[in-house]
């Protein structure tokens, strides 16, 4: 099997924390958003969920935050916060740790961590597009906060990655990046965005520009804040799409939702039309026999 589909979103937390400073139309635009990459899921009869976030201060601190790493625990708890749901989210640790041994065959960075609690970056978008749980997660965590971050070419190395591991499993896979784009936190620029660096990213990702995501430096991210770091996360998901064969659709773009101070935008990559349904209807008429 091969990733079937990916996702990439923002997760802002107002989303879910303070919904109604957001204009009601622009609310309805992102829940519409969120509905459309729930039926992508349920459209590719999605098996497991490999989520790549970012590290909020939530699990590390300082020296002793890794660059990437994955949880390969049975069950990951969420961080009790913005009025997001409290879950024990469940795992899948066999793919985990086969990932992992993937990873260091090819001599990438991903540790291994027995659990990993997920805050709003995971949690929000799980508690959107599949708000049952009831889908196994294999959370992947990449460190935004502390210099020096990983690069921008490590993360679509991790995009190859979950491809070709993918392609070797059983599993229907889809990959979901959350964060971004533009943002700030905790500083005198907190609340504001840059819509001009998230149009040019987000134009990059759509044209699977995948030489020019990987060749970004820090000081080319600067300009979208100190949040928008979190864009390794899309170029992991653009990067495994791209490996995968799949095709990008931009589900939405809201270039800015007052009150959130954000701009929204998701993208899903999933198979050209046609390709899939053939593969579909074979597993399902060796169910039915």
């Amino acid at each position: 099997m091969t990733i079937v589909a990916a996702f990439a979103t923002v997760h802002a937390p107002f989303i879910a924390g303070m919904p109604e400073l957001a204009p009601p139309e622009k609310r309805e635009a992102v829940a519409r958003g969120f509905e459309r990459l729930t039926q992508q899921l349920d459209r590719v009869r999605a098996e497991v969920i490999i989520t790549v976030s970012s590290e909020h201060i939530t699990n590390f601190v300082g020296d002793e935050t890794p660059g990437w790493c994955v949880s390969v625990g049975d069950t990951n708890p969420t961080q009790p916060e913005f009025g997001l749901p409290d879950r024990s989210v469940p795992g899948h640790p066999d793919l985990a740790r086969a990932l992992v041994d993937a990873a260091a065959r090819t001599g990438f960075p991903l540790e291994a961590r027995n659990q990993l609690r997920l805050d709003h970056g995971t949690n929000l978008p799980l508690s959107f597009v599949r708000p049952g749980y009831d889908i196994p997660v294999v959370p992947i965590l990449v460190n935004t906060v502390w210099a020096p971050f990983p690069s921008p070419s490590s993360a679509d190395d991790l995009g190859t990655l979950l491809a070709r591991f993918a392609a070797e499993r059983d599993e229907r896979v889809v990959v979901m990046g959350t964060g971004g784009i533009s943002h700030w936190v905790g500083n005198r620029n907190h609340g504001s965005m840059n819509g001009d660096f998230d149009r040019h990213f987000v134009g990059l990702v759509m044209d699977g520009d995948r030489e020019a995501l990987r060749s970004l430096s820090d000081a080319d991210i600067e300009p979208g804040g100190d949040g928008a770091h979190e864009i390794r996360t899309w170029i992991t998901s653009a990067g495994a799409a791209a490996e995968s064969g799949l095709a990008p659709e931009l589900v939405l773009a809201e270039p800015h939702v007052p009150g959130w101070n954000v701009g929204v935008y998701q993208i899903a990559w999933t198979s050209p039309e046609g390709q899939e349904a053939p593969e579909v209807e074979e597993e399902d008429r060796a169910r039915a026999s």
